[in-house]
């Protein structure tokens, strides 16, 4: 009995039945599929915010990371892909907010606990979608470990890390500057700030010095923070100034009088060389301030209004103060000028505004010790980089990393573990809650209003998850773990923070190799955003649907998850970005097609294959293997060799092209073109035939599945089910990836097919040339230099009538050249194709005229090139060698042309 697959292939139907059927079978289970003797290979997941939905970076992130853990699944490793999501405290807090704002409600009228239970509600009824998301993408993690960073657990991890790390003064509460959302209205750290470059404008302020004997010129691009001011600082080195260093000038509208100081800071060789001192916000100013001990007087306030120092401007906000109070300055006269500039300002990564630097009291991380340890395990080689370039950017970050701040003013997070005592004014940090005070034992306590930034618990994430501190079995057997695969936007917010984090926690790195992934871009190459118009939704790549995309409405019949996974392994080369639009994914469905195709024909030839299952190495080299069979399990080994190196290597760009090589230009537009015949003659070269291919294509099967797992299961489930088998009674999945077989290696016959090939090409590219049909038999003359060359090509004599769709192939030793026809040169071989007969002889000579025409001008130019001295010299060697080579070529071909052209003149 044979199985007949539909003629298209139709992912949606396939793919939530096969995903469920692994699911059910437990084969993304830790271990499942293990061999005995083999050591673990673990990923954690970057966790996705629990308020996420799946976008072209996740996607990609997640491929990549499925495509690792397939592969050494199937190579018998112990694989655990640990699943979980994050908290995204800032992110989340701000989602519900806003629900309650559209019910009507706030957040203060609802009360802290009051609004974390909301925000667990929503997270319970809404926070699941993105791993539902990551399902259908394919992702095989082990969902019965899913964790998340608010679980118990890990909340338990955040606690003790925060207390040893406090208890050996790797935190410390300050009063210091910080990034301060006046929006979120949270601090932030550095790498929470994106500078921007921004249009501004610089203006000009004349100060009057108190005594009346002058004035100073300040510049500034944030007039409405001058109310701050407490000194204007000039270089000591600066003569224009020295005899003014000690007086004082009075701040125009308030009246207060403040110091003209000698600081470094000033450059004499910008503006005026005198600068404006508001140490209350600027961090430049605030470094002034404390060398000069400086007071502190706040204008802006953590809601960006201004407060009460900003005079009749209190309660503006701080943009709307600007524009007043440059209309006061001018009507006074102090404003005296202003220059459009482009500078940089800091904005919030995630509510976008402009940043407020402000002096407040915060809890830091003491970084410089915990760095020195983290580039430590860098240098020794213990944590690499692929590619490596990634190296320098992650050791010169932390080389040059300030103390990180770590709390935030929003509730929705892990609460700071700290108390402060109302009797003796210390602070109590415990793991468990504190109930009275470590120092005098007063029960008057009250804990920090404050949580901790969500990459504090991210950081955790290798080993919390694997049940640390406890010494769990999973903490035994899977830490550290192998691989991190991730975007480079957020080496310094994570990676690094893990290194750290795992160092301090475990005296053990997190993991060994990080693999940093370019950034998904349009295909202008800007970064996708939803904002922009320009991103591309996955899932409706893979299940259908509209996506509008840059003003522009695609149609989309769903690719299916495996032409979307081959079309971004296949775009991700050595780390570098990825520029897509809606059609590039095509690429995938046509090769998800081609493997549905080969699938096909075998299932619909099942009558030659004599096997009941599968046929073993052994049971192939039984076979009375022919030099087109021997050929193709060669190429088999070569693409086994080749797909392993490239994921040893995180190519994978390299992998998904020779798993494609293989499939689609030897094992189908060859081999399985070169199967049909045998299958028509019948008998032992039709079984041959069979058996080669049932072996071809499982190994092929094995060899795409971590990329293109569903399509891949699915046949190979068809195989094991037509060969008297019990589908789904084993899975591809946790079947062993090929491993390369020197028995079936051959180094002779890749460049002896090779030439067999380009003459047949040469004969299609001929057939092309005239327009003839795919079905006209064309007649050949194959030129070869000596009798040896002609009886080593006669011994493939049918596979070149057949695949080059001949009626006649002559193979002599320098063969004459029919009158009318074409040539084409291969190596030291001429392939004539006789034409008479077949096409309209004057039309013929007035193309290869036409061509001749071509022919010359081309090579005039390029010779015009090489006799020109200043350009042999000039031109990269490289460069002058090509246009050499090309040439010589041109010059074969247009000798062929003239004489082509004179057989048919004299014929």
């Amino acid at each position: 009995m044979t199985l007949e697959l539909p003629k298209s292939y139709d992912a949606t139907a396939i793919e939530s039945d096969v995903y469920q059927r692994w699911e059910d079978a437990g084969c993304f289970k830790a271990g499942a599929g293990k061999r005995a003797g083999m050591p673990p290979y673990a990923i954690a997941i970057p966790p996705p915010n629990v308020t996420g939905v799946l976008h072209m970076g996740h996607a990609l992130n997640n491929t990549l990371q499925d495509t690792l853990v397939r592969w050494r699944r199937m190579q018998g490793y112990d694989t655990l892909w640990q699943p979980g999501t994050d908290h995204a405290g800032i992110a989340t807090e701000a989602v519900v907010a806003k629900q309650l704002l559209d019910e009507g409600q706030t957040r203060e009228a609802l009360g802290r606990d009051g609004f974390i239970e909301r925000v667990w509600a929503w997270k319970e009824q809404s926070g699941g979608i993105i791993v539902n998301q990551l399902r259908k993408l394919g992702s095989s993690c082990d969902w019965s470990r899913a964790r998340f960073t608010m679980d118990e657990g890990l909340s338990q991890a955040v606690r003790i890390q925060f207390k040893n790390l406090y208890d050996q003064g790797l935190i410390y509460r300050g009063t210091r500057m910080v990034n301060w959302s006046p929006v979120l209205k949270t601090a932030l750290s550095d790498d929470e700030v994106d500078m921007k470059e921004v249009d501004g404008v610089m203006w000009k302020l004349r100060y009057p010095l108190s005594d009346g004997s002058g004035e100073i010129h300040v510049e500034t691009t944030r007039p409405e923070t001058f109310f701050g001011d407490t000194a204007v600082a000039v270089n000591p080195t600066d003569e224009r100034y020295r005899a003014m260093i000690g007086k004082t000038v009075r701040l125009p509208i308030v009246g207060r009088d403040i110091p003209i100081i000698a600081d470094e800071h000033a450059d004499p060789e910008k503006g005026t060389g005198a600068v404006k001192v508001t140490p209350a916000h600027d961090p430049n100013d605030y470094e002034i301030g404390l060398r000069h001990r400086l007071p502190l007087v706040r204008v802006i306030g953590f809601d960006g209004r201004m407060e009460a120092a900003a005079a009749h401007f209190a309660g503006q906000d701080r943009f709307a103060c600007r524009k007043a109070l440059l209309k006061e300055l001018a009507a006074s006269g102090v404003l005296l000028g202003e220059t459009k500039i482009t500078h940089a300002v800091g904005h919030s990564e995630r509510s976008k505004e402009p940043i407020e630097p402000m002096v407040t009291e915060q809890w830091f991380v003491r970084m410089a010790p915990l760095a020195e340890r983290a580039l430590a395990e860098t240098a020794a080689g213990r944590v690499t980089f692929h590619p490596d370039r990634w190296t320098k950017v992650y050791g010169h970050w932390l080389g040059n990393v300030r103390d990180w701040c770590i709390s935030r003013q929003i509730w929705w997070g892990h609460r700071i573990p700290a108390w402060y005592c109302a009797s003796c004014a210390k602070t109590t940090v415990s793991i468990a809650d504190a109930s009275a005070c470590a120092h005098c034992g007063s029960a008057d306590l009250r804990q920090d209003a404050d949580v901790l930034d969500t990459w504090f618990s991210s950081a955790l994430w290798p080993f919390s998850t694997l049940g640390w501190p406890e010494a769990t079995p999973e903490m035994q057997r899977y830490f550290p773990t192998s691989t991190l695969v991730t975007d480079r936007g957020i080496i310094f917010f994570w990676v690094a923070r893990m290194v750290m984090a795992s160092l301090f926690a475990l005296d053990k790195k997190p993991f060994s190799d990080v693999y940093i992934h370019g950034t998904v871009l349009d295909e202008r190459g800007t970064k996708m955003s939803k904002s922009l118009g320009n991103g591309i939704d996955p899932l409706v790549m893979i299940q259908g649907g509209t996506q509008r995309y840059l003003g522009k409405d695609y149609q989309c019949v769903g690719y299916g998850a495996d032409a979307l996974r081959f079309t971004l392994l296949d775009m991700t080369t050595e780390g570098q970005d990825l520029k897509l639009n809606p059609t590039k994914f095509e690429t995938g469905r046509n090769f998800a097609n081609k493997v549905w195709n080969a699938g096909r024909f075998l299932l619909m030839n099942l009558s030659e294959r004599p096997l009941a299952k599968p046929p073993t190495p052994a049971e192939v080299r039984a076979c009375a293997l022919g030099f087109e069979e021997r050929w193709l399990l060669d190429r088999l080994q070569t693409a086994i060799a080749d797909c392993t190196r490239a994921l040893e290597a995180f190519r994978f760009n390299d992998y998904s092209n020779a798993g494609y090589r293989f499939f689609r230009d030897d094992l189908c537009d060859w081999y399985v073109e070169w199967a049909k015949r045998q299958f028509k003659l019948g008998g032992e070269p039709a079984r041959t035939a069979g058996t080669v291919l049932w072996y071809a294509l499982d190994q092929a099967l094995r060899l795409l599945h971590p990329g293109m797992p569903f399509i891949t299961e699915y046949l190979w489930q068809q195989l094991q089910t037509t060969a008297g088998g019990q589908t789904w009674a084993a899975f591809l999945m946790t079947s062993p990836f090929p491993a390369v077989d020197a028995a079936f290696q051959d180094a002779a016959l890749a460049p002896e097919m090779d030439e067999l090939q380009r003459v047949i090409t040469a004969v299609r590219n001929i057939r092309n040339q005239q327009n003839l049909p795919d079905a006209t038999k064309l007649a050949v003359i194959l030129a070869a230099p000596d009798a040896q060359r002609v009886a080593h090509l006669s011994a493939h004599r049918d596979f070149l009538i057949d695949r080059g769709n001949l009626e006649g192939l002559t193979i002599a030793a320098s063969a004459a050249k029919p009158a009318t026809s074409v040539t084409e040169v291969v190596g030291d071989l001429k392939v004539h194709v006789a034409l008479s007969g077949v096409i309209d002889l004057e039309k013929f000579k007035a193309n290869i005229t036409r061509q001749i025409a071509a022919k010359e001008k081309s090579i005039a130019g390029k010779r015009g090139r090489l006799d020109n001295a200043e350009y042999v010299r000039g031109a990269p060697p490289d460069q002058v060698q090509a246009t050499r080579e090309l040439l010589a070529r041109e010059e074969v071909e247009l000798a062929n042309l003239r004489e082509t052209l004179n057989g048919l003149v004299n014929a």
